[in-house]
C-alpha cells in the first residue's frame, strides 16, 4: 500500500477488515428437501415447521420477484435452489434459538405484542388495527399462531445477539479510520489483451497441446436397452388427484410464492398422480424385461448425463457395470427400465479433433503471458513513461474515480490497491492489468459524521465476523436432521 504502512505493522489489521465478507445467516446442511410430515426436520430441540417454511418461502420468493420486476417464477426458483435456501436459513435460525434456550433468553407476550403493534402496515392513525392484521393473515393464508410464533423467534434471535457484545475496540476504530484518511495520487496505465499480439500456427498449437493432451478426451458413453412405461394413459379419478395434491401441496406455488389453488394446477397434479400410480406397472414390466419376457423398446447410445435420461437415473447408472439392469425411474413423463449393454470409456482426442477447441485456450494463455511481460516492462520504466495520473483516491471517493475501467473492475482495483504494501506494482483485474506507482500521498481528516459512519462500519464488520464464527460453533453443538 503506502510507504508509512511499512513502518506501522499494527495497522495491517485493516487488510482483514476491508476484505471481510458480509455474514450470511446460513450453514452447510446435509439431507434432502423431503416435505412429508408436519415438520421438515429438527435442529437440536427445535422443530422445523412446514407452515413456517411456507411463510419464509413466500417472503423470499416475493423479494426475488420484486428484484426481477415480476419476472421471477417457479422455474427460476428451482434453478437457484430457493427451497433449499429457505431450509438452510431456518436451520441457522433454529441453532440460535437453541442457544437462546440454553441461555434462558425468552420473549414475553407483552414484548411480542408491542412489536406487532408497532408495524405501520397494521396501524390506522398510528394505532394498531386488528382488522388490518386479520385481513393480512387471511390474504397470505397464515394463521395467527404461525405469524406470532415466527415474530417471537425473530425477537429472541435479536435479543440473543444484543447480549453478545461485538462493539469495536479503540485500536480497531483507529485502524479502520486510517484507511479512510489515506489518499493516494497514482501514475498508472491500463493494459488489455488488445495491447499484445501473438502468433498462432499448428506447430505452436501442437507443442502446447502435447503435454496436456490427456485433458482433452471424448465423453464417456453408454449403450442401453430401454423398456419404456408410458404414464399418460393411466386412469386416475378426481378423488385420487385431489388426495395427491393435499399430500404434496407445498410443491405447488404461485408466482408470488404462495400455495396454489387446486383448480389452477389441476392438470399438473393429474400428470404427477398418473406418474405415481403407474409405478407399480413400471416395476411389473421391469421384472418381465429382466427375465427376458419383454423386449426393449429401443437401443440408445448416449454421452454420460445426456438429458434424455433423468439425473436420478444417471446417478445410479454411473455406479453400475456392463449388463446391469436398473429399476424404473421417471424420465420426463414416463418410466425407463434400463439395461447397460456397453460402456465406452473416454479416449484422448487427436490434434485434428481438438484443434478448434484448443486454439482459443492457447491464445488466451499466451496473451496472458505476453501481457504480464509487457506489464513488467512498463513497471520498470514507469518513471520515464508518459502515463495517466489520477486525482487523490480514497476509499470514500473510489466509486467516483474515472480510471478507464468499469465499476466492478474499479472496485476490485481499489480494494487490492489499499490492501497492498507496495508503493508501485502490477494489479491484474480480470483479463486486464493495471501498472501503477503512488506519486503522492496525504492524510485527510474525516468529518464527525463520517467518523460515526466509519465506526458503525467497524461494528458491523466485527459483528458479521463474530456471527459467522458463532454459527460454525453452533453447527457442531446443534446438528440438523432433515426428514
Amino acid at each position: 500500500m503506502i510507504s508509512w504502512m511499512q513502518n506501522n505493522n499494527k495497522f495491517t489489521v485493516i487488510v482483514m477488515w476491508i476484505a471481510a465478507l458480509s455474514f450470511i445467516l446460513a450453514g452447510a446442511i446435509g439431507g434432502s428437501m423431503g416435505i412429508r410430515s408436519n415438520t421438515l426436520g429438527k435442529v437440536g430441540e427445535i422443530e422445523l415447521k412446514k407452515d413456517k417454511f411456507q411463510m419464509e418461502y413466500s417472503n423470499r420468493f416475493s423479494q426475488y420477484n420484486q428484484m426481477m420486476q415480476g419476472k421471477f417464477d417457479e422455474k427460476k426458483a428451482k434453478q437457484m435452489g430457493l427451497k433449499n435456501q429457505v431450509i438452510q436459513n431456518m436451520v441457522a435460525q433454529a441453532r440460535i434459538l437453541n442457544l437462546a434456550h440454553d441461555f434462558g433468553i425468552v420473549v414475553s407476550k407483552e414484548e411480542a405484542g408491542q412489536k406487532l403493534a408497532s408495524y405501520s402496515a397494521f396501524q390506522t392513525n398510528g394505532k394498531f388495527d386488528r382488522k388490518l392484521y386479520d385481513t393480512y393473515l387471511k390474504n397470505t393464508g397464515l394463521t395467527h399462531e404461525t405469524f406470532e410464533n415466527n415474530l417471537k423467534d425473530q425477537l429472541t434471535i435479536e435479543k440473543t445477539f444484543k447480549l453478545l457484545n461485538t462493539k469495536g475496540l479503540e485500536n480497531e476504530y483507529k485502524a479502520f479510520q486510517i484507511a479512510f484518511e489515506v489518499a493516494d495520487k497514482l501514475k498508472y496505465t491500463v493494459l488489455t489483451p488488445d495491447d499484445v499480439s501473438i502468433e498462432t500456427n499448428d506447430e505452436k498449437l501442437k507443442a502446447f497441446w502435447e503435454p496436456k493432451k490427456d485433458t482433452f478426451k471424448t465423453k464417456k458413453q453408454y449403450t442401453f436397452d430401454v423398456q419404456w412405461t408410458e404414464t399418460n394413459n393411466t386412469q386416475v379419478t378426481d378423488k385420487e388427484v385431489k388426495e395427491y395434491f393435499e399430500k404434496n401441496r407445498f410443491n405447488y406455488t404461485t408466482k408470488d410464492g404462495k400455495m396454489a389453488n387446486f383448480e389452477d394446477v389441476k392438470e399438473w397434479v393429474k400428470e404427477a398422480t398418473q406418474i405415481a400410480k403407474t409405478k407399480k406397472e413400471a416395476l411389473r414390466r421391469y421384472v418381465q424385461f429382466k427375465k427376458g419376457e419383454l423386449k426393449a423398446d429401443e437401443t440408445l447410445t448416449l454421452n454420460i448425463y445426456d438429458p434424455k435420461l433423468s439425473p436420478e437415473l444417471w446417478t445410479e447408472i454411473i455406479t453400475k457395470e456392463k449388463n446391469a439392469f436398473l429399476k424404473p425411474k421417471v424420465a420426463q413423463t414416463r418410466y425407463a427400465s434400463v439395461k447397460i449393454t456397453n460402456i465406452i470409456e473416454p479416449t484422448t482426442k487427436s490434434f485434428t479433433e481438438v484443434k478448434k477447441e484448443l486454439t482459443p485456450i492457447y491464445e488466451a494463455e499466451r496473451k496472458k503471458e505476453a501481457l504480464s511481460k509487457l506489464a513488467e516492462e512498463k513497471l520498470t520504466q514507469i518513471d520515464t513513461l508518459d502515463m495517466n495520473v489520477s486525482s487523490f483516491i480514497t476509499l470514500d471517493n473510489a466509486d467516483k474515480q474515472k480510471l478507464g475501467i468499469n465499476q466492478q473492475e474499479r472496485a476490485n482495483f481499489i480494494s487490492k490497491l489499499f490492501t497492498s504494501s507496495q508503493e508501485k506494482g502490477i494489479i491484474p483485474i480480470g483479463s486486464k492489468v493495471i501498472v501503477y506507482k503512488i506519486m503522492e500521498q496525504k492524510l485527510i481528516s474525516l468529518e464527525n459524521n463520517e467518523t460515526n459512519i466509519m465506526q458503525q462500519n467497524v461494528d458491523s464488520v466485527k459483528e458479521q465476523s463474530f456471527q459467522a464464527n458463532l454459527m460454525k460453533v453452533l453447527e457442531k453443538k446443534y446438528p440438523s436432521r432433515l426428514y
